[in-house]
């Protein structure tokens, strides 16, 4: 431990208790961008007081830990797979730039210095100053949790809903503030039972107890799974003393009680639209033997795509921070999969430390990582064994925090997040402080030159990242404003400077640059509107919005091999993109004979990704009738009209080009308007026996039209078969939810099944889709 300089205390005080209870509602598009940017900064300006300190003594005093060779050799790894990144992938350079830069930039202030400050700053007295601030602010965002997941705001304008009621709190995100819960844990229950600190075993109980509550809520089952880890490797710890055990067991056994009694009684909030017991948020994990969980299958998507970039690079991996830059081209082919169709997203991480780095820095990197925790936990298991109680506990509880952490990141991504990473790697630090014999103190003069150069260098480093952390925080305040105002479309004048200002900040984040074309574009500036969407695809070149709308503008500027191109990568990205579709076949159909063959191909592929589409089918038919294809044309309407039996346009489509066919005279298809003509006359006259025999024959045909069910429900409605007539107009309204008519008959027809509440129900959709619909008000007494 190294004698610290003035103001270097208030730093570290404030990086524990300031950070991760500084939020803002309403100032940054995430609330938790402010603690990232302080957090950054105090780091920084924590090692410049120490560089500043180091200079005036005219020495530099280096700790050196055991961990210290494998972390360089982790970052050495990580810059020469970023570097292999811009050999592989020439064409991606300023995107790759962008986000290896950040990524890297990352690891060496919330990683390294994160570390190797939690070595040089604490000792034993310290670190018990530090767990205090630590289990005041964790209680202080458990309780702010607790109370949102119950329904009760203190801060934010109204109750948040993006996640149910599983709570924020100060973090942003309840899925960091539970991994932040599982470092704390399990060093609050050792402090708890050997009495480390010098607080109390009550005050400690009410901390324990509050902050499972709050894990609890958290409804994050990964950080669960961590907790879990995290408080058994104290219990394990624990149990290989029987003479220690033999003292606390009745403090142990209690506090096991009480947390049992919590995770079981847990109830569920009945104030959000979402909420479960801890049991309940287990079991749901079966739904995907039903076929898909959006949890699991989401996950089994990015760790599929990241398994590929693996087996592309095995050797150094894609590149390190570039796997969101990649991800997407490797989720596109995916998405044709009906598995995956709905859970297409933009992957920051993969949700699984071991693809996450495996994908990134490839089999030599991963092998490092393995073999980082391998001797971390071998080294810091022999220093607990050594340690004398109560030290021996709080190693347990250090080592503990940090494999739940580990554990909580093979499904979550918190560790690579700041708040949740500081306390992560500072914990890890932490570990060593305990034993001072396995630190090493370096001495080294600063009389030559070149050392003297070092430091300046490093000094002038750290002001560029603190710098850096300053410039984002502006740009993220002065782009959340413009993008309200771009949204709103109430100021657009106001909307592009602020966006400009955000740009001037930082002009390589992918979402002020992409909004900010977008508003260029809509204030008719389009040749600005171009360079800024290419800027946007510099710093990230994997969203399909940004290519679509690049696209878009090109045809409106009259480049249309450009537009092309364009649209062909948003389909690579985004097969799922069904207005890219439209597009580019739009550009297509115009030239006919230049554009055929790839015409249909995408026609083709259009319609395996969105078989249902009947205006792709009948489209499909047009092409094919003007490339003189009538088999193909014939088959095409056809499918259109199976889909949709009521589209007019399609079976009329289909009646024109069977003359030029064969053997399709006989299609039952090619007779629905006469079979409606002569329903129509039998309903007339009111032969409606006849009518209902006639309607049977074309609902078998036409399961899928709405006109059909309408009819046979006025048909039976007649003949007094009112249950019948209720599942028809339920048939109907099912395939045509805007189908006023069928909303009012189905509703008269639950009058007269007396079914009231069915029929409330149903005038209740009449009005929602005629607000002036006089019969739904005279029924629903408006």
């Amino acid at each position: 431990m190294v004698k610290p300089p003035r103001f270097l205390t208030l730093c570290i005080y404030a990086l524990f208790a300031v950070c991760p209870l500084l939020f803002f509602t309403d100032l940054t598009r995430n609330p938790y961008y402010t603690q990232i940017a302080l957090m950054n900064i105090l780091i920084c300006v924590s090692w410049l007081l120490w560089i500043w300190q180091a200079w005036k003594d005219r020495e530099w005093v280096w700790v050196s830990s055991p961990l210290d060779r494998l972390l360089w050799l982790f970052l050495g790894i990580c810059l020469a797979s970023w570097i292999s990144s811009f050999i592989q992938h020439p064409n991606f350079r300023k995107p790759i730039y962008s986000e290896g830069s950040r990524a890297y930039i990352f690891l060496i202030v919330n990683m390294y210095l994160t570390y190797a400050a939690a070595v040089r700053y604490q000792d034993r007295d310290r670190l018990k100053r530090l767990l205090w601030v630590s289990y005041a602010v964790s209680v202080a965002a458990s309780v702010y949790g607790i109370a949102q997941y119950y329904g009760t705001e203190w801060f934010w304008p109204h109750n948040l809903n993006p996640y149910g009621s599983r709570p924020v709190s100060t973090f942003g995100n309840p899925n960091f503030m539970s991994s932040y819960l599982v470092m704390i844990l399990p060093v609050a229950i050792a402090d708890y039972v050997f009495k480390i600190t010098g607080l109390s075993r009550v005050p400690l109980f009410g901390v324990i107890v509050t902050l499972v509550g709050a894990l609890i809520a958290t409804l994050t089952r990964s950080s669960w799974a961590g907790g879990v880890v995290a408080v058994t490797w104290v219990a394990v710890g624990l149990g290989t003393c029987p003479e220690i055990w033999n003292k606390v067991r009745a403090p142990a056994l209690l506090l096991a009680a009480a947390l049992l009694l919590l995770v079981v009684g847990w109830p569920k909030s009945s104030s959000a639209a979402y909420s479960e017991t801890v049991l309940g948020r287990l079991t749901e994990v079966r739904q995907v033997t039903k076929g898909t969980y959006g949890a699991v299958t989401q996950r089994l998507l990015i760790w599929l795509c990241s398994w590929e970039m693996v087996q592309d690079h095995p050797v150094l991996g894609k590149g390190w921070g570039c796997l969101e830059l990649f991800y997407p081209y490797y989720q596109g082919p995916q998405l044709e999969n009906k598995s995956f169709i709905s859970y297409r997203t933009h992957a920051n991480n993969s949700h699984d430390e071991i693809l996450e780095n495996w994908s990134q820095i490839g089999t030599l990197g991963l092998g490092v990582v393995i073999l980082l925790w391998l001797i971390f936990f071998r080294m810091g298991t022999s220093i607990s064994a050594r340690l004398p109680v109560p030290w021996k506990g709080l190693e347990w509880g250090l080592l503990g925090g940090v494999a739940g952490m580990l554990v909580d990141n093979l499904l979550n991504v918190s560790v690579h997040f700041a708040v949740p990473a500081f306390i992560f790697w500072w914990w890890v630090g932490s570990a060593f402080v305990l034993e001072p014999a396995s630190l090493q103190l370096k001495r080294f003069t600063l009389q030559p030159p070149g050392r003297r150069l070092a430091m300046g260098i490093a000094a002038l480093t750290l002001i560029g990242f603190s710098a850096r952390s300053a410039m984002l925080w502006a740009e993220e305040v002065y782009f959340f404003e413009g993008f309200k105002l771009s949204k709103s479309g109430v100021d657009m004048t106001t909307a592009q400077l602020r966006l400009e200002k955000a740009f001037a900040y930082h002009p390589m984040d992918v979402n002020n640059a992409y909004e900010l074309a977008n508003v260029y574009a809509r204030n008719g500036q389009k040749e600005k509107a171009l360079a800024m969407y290419q800027k946007a695809l510099d710093a990230n070149s994997g969203y399909d919005e940004i290519y679509f709308n690049l696209a878009t503008l090109y045809m409106q500027v009259g480049n249309e091999p450009e537009a092309i191109r364009k649209y062909k990568m948003t389909l690579g990205i985004n097969p799922l993109s069904r207005e890219a579709y439209n597009a580019l076949t739009g550009i297509y159909l115009k030239n006919i004979p230049k554009y055929g063959e790839a015409a249909e191909a995408l026609y083709h592929r259009a319609v395996r990704v969105f078989p249902e589409d009947k205006d792709l089918w009948n489209n499909l038919g047009y092409l094919e009738v003007q490339r003189q294809r009538w088999e193909e044309a014939y088959q095409a309407y056809r499918k259109a009209v199976e889909v949709y039996p009521d589209f007019d346009l399609a079976r009329r489509n289909l009646s024109i080009v069977v003359p030029n066919t064969s053997g399709h005279s006989g299609d039952p298809y090619l007779k629905i308007d006469q079979s409606y003509a002569e329903i129509e006359r039998l309903m007339k006259g009111k032969q409606w026996k006849e009518a209902s025999a006639k309607l049977q024959e074309l609902v078998d045909l036409l399961p899928r039209s709405s006109r059909a069910h309408f009819y046979s429900g006025v048909v039976l409605f007649n003949l007094n078969q009112m249950q019948d007539a209720a599942s028809h107009y339920e048939s109907a309204t099912r395939l045509q939810p805007d189908f006023i008519a069928g909303w009012t008959n189905l509703a008269i027809t639950y009058d007269q099944l007396h079914r009231t509440e069915d029929g409330q129900n149903a005038w209740q959709r009449v009005l929602q889709l005629d607000k002036n619909n006089a019969q739904a008000k005279a029924r629903l007494h408006l």
